[in-house]
């Protein structure tokens, strides 16, 4: 045996084995680092692309029920002397807006003197049974909505636009958003506010299942570990729009629970924010949300004052990178020894083949 290791293949491959160590720590460590940054690179590309795919999927609802609502206004318009039938069109637009939870239409003061001061037809789905749409008038006995925020920048500002969120008035618990648009008589002028409201609980629903299947596909991080992404409403101010815990919705604010690694980089970030710009550079910068080192990815919601928010702890990325990694300096590892394993065996049987020419060999 230890003649063995005296052999000029042994002594080769010993020295290739040197060889290999330095290039298997020098070539892997470049490898490892390159892969690292691609792969990451990758990685967040992938999050900003999930995120988008989320919000063209938000986007396009609530353009549905833009789209319910607009539709109906030219013919409520036309037909401001009929207000018995009011309800009815406010019970379709529930009805064919199947992310609709209620609707209703705010008249001026005294617009109709003789149904009151202040006059709201509206329709509602039976919280019993969604498929249940039912009909009343409001009428100065149920609220009083004339000086109230929402519906005088309508009318004054004679433009559509979407709700702060706020509580139903039924339950004070069911979260909602209502899109406005002002209803105009013959003459142009604006005497009403049609509102289609939505409940956001789809929107925190939708939000969960997307971020529960990207968190399954990363049982290391997600499971072992208990890090995983979570996506978020906001509004610019920061107060949250959706979140997992229900008490935190229209409560919490998100800014609270945001850090900087650099505190000069956190200002600039929530001016980022505020403005409505999309994020850029999201693997470059690391903030601390909720104690926990994240990349953070944003997206206004066009028509709306909201942004969507995906937190993603960077452990979760960086881990994955690095899996990637090592696969390749373990691949570079064992071409490199399978390498000097056939320049063991092929100068050994070269050696075979030359001393049997030679008559060495028995």
């Amino acid at each position: 045996m230890i003649r063995s290791f005296k052999t000029i293949e042994a002594k080769i491959a010993g020295r290739l084995l040197i060889w290999v160590a330095v290039l298997v720590v020098v070539a892997g460590f470049v490898f490892y680092v390159a892969a690292m940054s691609k792969v990451t690179e990758l990685y967040v590309e992938n999050v900003h692309n999930r995120m988008l795919i989320n919000y063209e999927y938000i986007r396009r609802v609530l353009s549905d029920v833009y789209v319910q609502v607009t539709n109906n206004v030219d013919y409520i318009e036309q037909t401001l002397d009929q207000p018995e039938g009011q309800k009815d069109i406010m019970k379709r637009i529930v009805s064919n807006g199947n992310r609709v939870h209620s609707c209703g239409m705010n008249f001026i003061r005294d617009y109709y003197p003789q149904k009151g001061e202040r006059y709201c037809p509206f329709a509602w789905r039976n919280p019993q049974n969604p498929e249940e749409i039912l009909t009343e008038e409001k009428g100065d006995d149920d609220f009083d909505y004339l000086e109230d925020d929402w519906f005088t920048s309508v009318i004054e500002s004679d433009s559509d636009k979407w709700s702060e969120p706020f509580y139903d008035g039924y339950d004070n618990e069911t979260a909602l958003a209502a899109y406005m648009v002002p209803i105009h008589d013959a003459t142009g002028r604006p005497v009403a506010v049609l509102g289609a409201d939505v409940a956001l609980s789809w929107l925190t629903d939708k939000l969960d299942e997307a971020d529960s299947t990207y968190n399954e596909k990363s049982p290391l991080t997600s499971k072992l570990l208990g890090l995983k992404r979570q996506s978020y409403i906001i509004n610019y101010d920061g107060r949250f729009i959706t979140h997992p815990v229900a008490n935190r919705r229209l409560e919490g604010l998100f800014y609270k629970y945001l850090m900087g690694n650099d505190d000069n980089l956190l200002p600039t970030l929530i001016g980022q924010m505020k403005s409505g710009d999309t994020s850029i550079d999201e693997g470059q910068v690391r903030y601390l949300f909720n104690g926990e080192e994240s990349y953070l990815f944003y997206a206004p919601l066009k028509y709306t004052d909201w942004m969507l928010v995906t937190v993603v702890p960077c452990k979760m990325i960086d881990i994955k990178a690095m899996m990637v990694g090592l696969n390749i300096m373990g691949l570079v590892a064992l071409l490199l020894l399978v390498m000097v394993a056939l320049t063991y065996f092929t100068i050994r049987r070269k050696r075979r083949v030359y001393k049997r020419s030679r008559g060495l060999l028995a």
